[in-house]
């Protein structure tokens, strides 16, 4: 049977903060992410700012949990492998990870159970009915955890309009190059776990 992808970023409280559905099934998750807008407002310098430091290293841009088939992008923080035996410190921070991680299918559990429409078969419908139905449910979830006062981070989209620059195509090619560093990516992965180990 035919399946479309869910790609959602979402926090501790279920908000989720970013949704891009109808992609086929068949795609994996590298294919997904070069088609995903997930990183458009960054590498177009419109994104809001994400500066943290970790270690006495200033970051550029914030990250996200990701398992091991993503690529090594500075924007992405895999597990460690588990080729052999690995130390207590790795063990830890992949628990903590996976833990942080599991808030993701939480989140579309919720969503299921909330909005039975989508646990069901869809064969009847066109993607773009599809497509808005899943951002239907989206926005109603989030609209109920704001109304409920549940959602722990508030969100002022005015703030970032405001702060729209014309950039030239050499910033927005050096934007994009530092999101898909792989250097960058193991300096934040080895320096996360030194805080990990401080801890």
């Amino acid at each position: 049977m035919p399946a479309m992808m869910l790609e959602a970023v979402t926090s501790q409280d279920l908000w989720i903060w970013h949704a891009f559905f109808g992609m086929p099934g068949s795609h994996n998750d590298i294919n997904f992410i070069h088609h995903s807008p997930l990183f458009n407002d960054l590498i177009n310098g419109v994104g809001p700012k994400g500066t943290f430091i970790v270690s006495d290293v200033e970051y550029k841009y914030r990250y996200y949990l990701v398992d091991g088939i993503y690529p090594y992008w500075a924007v992405f923080v895999k597990s460690f492998l588990r080729e052999g035996t690995i130390d207590p410190k790795r063990r830890k921070f992949n628990k903590v990870q996976m833990m942080a991680r599991k808030e993701i299918d939480r989140a579309f559990g919720v969503l299921q159970k909330m909005w039975h429409i989508l646990s069901m078969p869809c064969r009847l419908y066109e993607k773009d009915r599809i497509r808005n139905v899943m951002y239907a449910c989206i926005i109603l979830h989030n609209m109920i955890l704001g109304d409920e006062g549940r959602a722990i981070v508030e969100y002022y989209g005015k703030e970032t309009a405001s702060n729209i620059e014309d950039i030239s195509n050499e910033e927005i090619s050096q934007n994009q190059n530092l999101i898909e560093s792989r250097q960058i990516s193991s300096n934040l992965q080895a320096n996360l776990l030194d805080v990990k180990d401080s801890m």
